[in-house]
């Protein structure tokens, strides 16, 4: 099965604190592995609600060491390892939540890291190859010193995740030949603000990049208030590429993608 499950389409301090939405991230399950991108506030619980066995993730990425993008990352190493039984599995994110810095502790717990077969601590452009896939880290500007996105090469698609980021001019460029580009727009319309996109700015990087199709995510609470289904058609209007509002538990069968119709939810 080839396929995308979202676990919490929610972004920002007070999506997170009320859980208007979940924050749990995404999976992505492909080539028999269960790939977790982000999981946030609350990520284990979405999984149980959602069907996902975490137990069966075989590598977490994370983009930054933000709240609603790791709070979780140690209960799922956790349990993917059986609270280190079986050490198994990756992770991959950035120097700070692996190693920590000057100023910060590292969001990995070192005792939960040594449940790990391997950790990747990197910045972007680095590239990580593990059995049929190459994670590469792709630049993101955001109000922290390391955030990277995520390009994701597998044997039947290449998916893009700008995570949390400003738009600017290169980034057209990170995701060309991208199938499927997930971002992450936190307001609606043209609202801006300085450290994620607005719906404008997803447009502008769809019609650039041109995938087959696009899924947005992560969305404020102002983007909640405004409808992410109906920013979702606006954009593709605009651009012309199919593109979609994720919905919390949306399951997305990526078989045959360019012409995919059905949801599962």
């Amino acid at each position: 099965m080839d396929r995308l499950i979202f676990l919490g389409t929610g972004g920002g301090r007070i999506v997170v604190a009320n859980q208007y939405v979940g924050t749990g991230g995404f999976i992505i399950q492909t080539e028999d592995y269960q790939i977790w991108v982000d999981p946030g506030a609350g990520a284990l619980v979405r999984a149980k609600q959602f069907g996902v066995t975490a137990a069966k993730t075989d590598i977490v990425y994370v983009t930054h060491q933000h709240i609603d993008h790791c709070n979780d990352v140690n209960a799922v190493v956790d349990a993917m390892t059986l609270g280190g039984i079986k050490q198994r599995g990756t992770v991959i994110s950035t120097p700070t939540l692996i190693n920590g810095s000057d100023k910060d502790q590292p969001w990995l717990n070192p005792a939960v890291k040594a449940f790990l077969k391997d950790t990747f601590a990197v910045k972007a452009g680095d590239k990580i190859k593990i059995d049929k896939f190459n994670f590469v880290a792709t630049p993101a500007h955001h109000d922290i010193d390391y955030c990277n996105g995520l390009r994701l090469e597998t044997p039947k698609f290449t998916l893009g995740y700008t995570s949390d980021t400003a738009y600017f001019p290169e980034l057209a460029e990170v995701y060309k030949g991208c199938n499927i580009l997930i971002l992450d727009v936190l307001k609606p319309g043209n609202e801006a603000w300085k450290t994620h996109f607005n719906s404008e700015d997803a447009a502008k990087l769809i019609s650039e990049v041109k995938p087959e199709l696009a899924i947005l995510t992560h969305f404020g609470a102002k983007m909640l208030r405004a409808n992410p289904i109906y920013e979702a058609r606006n954009i593709q209007k605009k651009t012309g590429v199919r593109t979609l509002a994720a919905q919390d538990g949306m399951r997305l069968d990526l078989r045959n993608l360019a012409s995919q119709t059905k949801l599962e939810t």
